[in-house]
C-alpha cells in the first residue's frame, strides 16, 4: 500500500498543502481532484521526490520511507507522468525512455528495452516511431511517450496527470480500459483529471483539494458530477448558455483558407491537403481531430511561420495589413510554455507583453511601470490568477494558473479575431467553464473565433460550426445536426 499522512508544504507566505493525507492499494485506481493552484501538482512532486514536504510522512507496504529524488521514487515502484512532459526534444523516443529507466553508465540494452516498449505500446494500443527524435512528435504523441517511460521506469504504481487531455473520446475508452488492465494485474494508478465523469467512471476513491486542504476522502460511488464539481470549487457549476451573437453572419468573412497545402518536408510529416475554410464575424467555428494530423502547421499558415506551398491566407483587409505576416488578433496556442510565456519574467511582464509599447503603457519609448502594475492587478483578479505577487516568475506558477496568464493577456480587449488551440488544457472544472464563457463572450461582441481543440465535449458545447481535420484534410460536419459519436468516428478516419 502506498500510503501518505499530513503532508503540509509552504512556499514562504503560500500554503501549498496542509495536513492531506490519503492511500492507495495495489490493483485500485485513486483520483486526485481540485482546482488550480489546490495543491495537486504539489503533491504528486512530493511522492515522486522532486519536493520535500515541510512535515508529515509517506510510506510504502506500511514502512516509512524517505523519497529524496525521482531515483529513489523508481526504486520504490513509482512511474509519473508530468502535467509538464519531462524529454529531451533531440533525442529518440526510445532514448528518452533509456534515460527514464537506466541504471547507470554503459550501452544501453535497445532491443530489450525496446520490446518492453513495444509490450506497453501494444496494450494500450498505440503506435510509436522509437527512431523518432521526440521534438518532432505532436503534444499527443509526446504524452503517449511519457505514460510508457513512466510504465517501464515504474512498476507498482503509476502517477497520471492529465492523461486524456488530448484524447479522442474513443482513445480516452481505450485508455480507461488499459488502466482497468492494470489495475487487474496488480498496478495502483493515481489519475489526476479535470473531467470528473472519467474519474467518477474509472476510480474507486477519490481526494478532493482545495487550497491545500483536504474537502473529501473516500468512495466516488456516492459522487456525482456536479457534487464533485461543488467540492472542488466551493459552489455549484453553472451551465454554460449560448446566446445569439449581437454582431450576426455578415456576408464578408474575416478570414478564408482557399486551397491550401504546406508541409510533407520530411518523411513521415504531418501535411495539409487542399484545406478550404471561411470564418465569419460572431461564430466560432470548431476544427476537431486529433492532434498529429496537421494542426500545427495549420496554426503556423495562420500565423505566417510557415509559408503554403500553395493556396492562399487571406484575411480581411479592415483588419489591417497583412505584408509582415504577423497574426492580426488574439493567439491562445497549444503549449504555454514554448509559445505563450517567458517563464523567466513576471506575471506582470508577461501579461504585458502585448501592450509595453502602446499608450498609456509606454510613452516616447519609457515604459511607465506604475500603470503596468495597475494593468496587471486588474488582470489578476478578473481571471483569479493565484501568484504570490505580480514579481513572482510565471515558471513558478501552476500550469493552470500560467494558462490563465495567457489568456487574460490575449482576451482582455476583446480582439475582432482569435485562434485558440487547446485553450483549456491543464485547467480545472471551473476554470474551463470561465474560459469558454470569455470565448462566448468574444464571439457575443462579434468576434470571429477558430477554436482547435483536442476535447470534443468542450468543442461541442460552444462551437457553431464544426470540422474533422484527419490527415491533412479538413471534412465540414452537419454539426449541431451530426452526433457526437459521428464527429469521434471522423476524428479517427472512419
Amino acid at each position: 500500500m502506498l500510503e501518505w499522512f499530513d503532508l503540509s508544504k509552504r512556499f514562504g507566505a503560500v500554503t501549498a498543502l496542509q495536513g492531506v493525507s490519503f492511500s492507495i492499494e495495489p490493483g485500485s485506481i485513486g483520483g486526485i481532484l481540485g482546482e488550480n493552484g489546490a495543491g495537486k501538482s504539489t503533491l504528486m512532486n512530493i511522492l515522486f521526490g522532486l519536493l520535500h514536504p515541510d512535515a508529515g510522512s509517506l510510506r510504502v507496504d506500511g514502512r516509512v520511507v524517505m523519497v529524496r529524488s525521482p531515483r529513489v521514487a523508481r526504486r520504490l515502484g513509482l512511474g509519473m507522468v508530468h502535467q509538464h512532459f519531462k524529454l529531451v526534444d533531440t533525442l529518440s523516443v526510445l532514448e528518452n525512455i533509456a534515460l527514464a529507466v537506466g541504471r547507470g553508465p554503459g550501452l544501453i540494452p535497445r532491443r530489450r528495452l525496446g520490446r518492453q516498449v513495444q509490450h506497453w505500446a501494444d496494450q494500450l494500443g498505440w503506435r510509436l516511431d522509437l527512431t523518432e527524435p521526440v521534438g518532432r512528435l505532436t503534444v499527443g504523441q509526446q504524452q503517449r511517450v511519457e505514460i510508457i517511460k513512466a510504465l517501464c521506469a515504474g512498476g507498482r504504481w503509476l502517477i497520471l496527470d492529465e492523461p486524456t487531455a488530448v484524447l479522442t473520446p474513443q482513445e480516452t475508452e481505450n485508455l480507461l480500459d488499459s488502466l482497468r488492465a492494470l489495475a487487474h494485474q496488480g498496478m495502483g494508478v493515481i489519475f489526476i483529471s479535470h473531467k470528473l465523469a472519467e474519474v467518477r467512471q474509472i476510480c474507486t476513491q477519490v481526494l478532493i483539494l482545495r487550497r491545500g486542504r483536504t474537502v473529501y476522502a473516500g468512495a466516488t460511488a456516492g459522487l456525482s458530477v456536479e457534487a464533485m464539481a461543488q467540492k472542488m470549487i466551493g459552489r455549484p457549476l453553472e451551465p454554460l448558455t449560448r446566446a445569439a451573437s449581437s454582431a450576426g453572419l455578415s456576408s464578408q468573412p474575416r478570414l478564408e483558407l482557399r486551397a491550401v497545402c504546406a508541409g510533407g518536408g520530411r518523411r513521415g510529416g504531418e501535411t495539409l491537403q487542399r484545406v478550404n475554410l471561411s470564418l465569419q464575424a460572431g461564430e466560432i467555428h470548431g476544427i476537431a481531430g486529433v492532434a498529429g494530423h496537421g494542426q500545427d502547421l495549420l496554426v503556423r499558415c495562420l500565423l505566417g511561420a510557415l509559408r503554403p506551398t500553395s493556396g492562399e491566407v487571406w484575411l480581411d483587409p479592415a483588419l489591417g495589413h497583412w505584408r509582415h505576416r504577423v497574426w492580426p488578433g488574439a493567439c491562445i496556442p497549444e503549449d504555454r510554455r514554448r509559445e505563450g510565456l517567458i517563464e523567466t519574467l513576471s506575471v506582470q511582464s508577461n501579461l504585458m507583453l502585448k501592450d509595453y509599447r502602446r499608450r498609456p503603457f509606454s510613452v516616447l519609448g519609457v515604459c511607465r511601470f506604475a500603470r503596468w502594475r495597475q494593468r496587471a492587478t486588474e488582470l489578476v483578479e478578473r481571471f483569479d490568477i493565484r501568484c504570490r505577487d505580480l514579481n513572482a516568475p510565471v515558471g513558478t506558477l501552476s500550469g493552470g494558473n500560467q494558462q490563465k496568464v495567457v489568456l487574460a493577456r490575449e482576451l482582455a480587449d476583446t480582439p475582432p479575431l482569435i485562434l485558440a488551440v487547446n485553450p483549456t488544457r491543464g485547467l480545472d472544472v471551473g476554470a474551463t467553464q470561465f474560459v469558454l464563457r470569455q470565448l462566448l463572450a468574444a464571439r457575443y461582441a462579434g468576434a470571429a473565433i477558430l477554436l482547435i481543440h483536442s476535447d470534443l465535449d468542450e468543442l461541442l458545447s460552444i462551437s457553431d460550426r464544426v470540422s474533422v481535420l484527419y490527415q491533412g484534410r479538413l471534412q465540414a460536419t452537419a454539426w449541431p445536426a451530426a452526433s457526437r459519436d459521428d464527429i469521434g468516428r471522423l476524428m479517427l478516419g472512419v
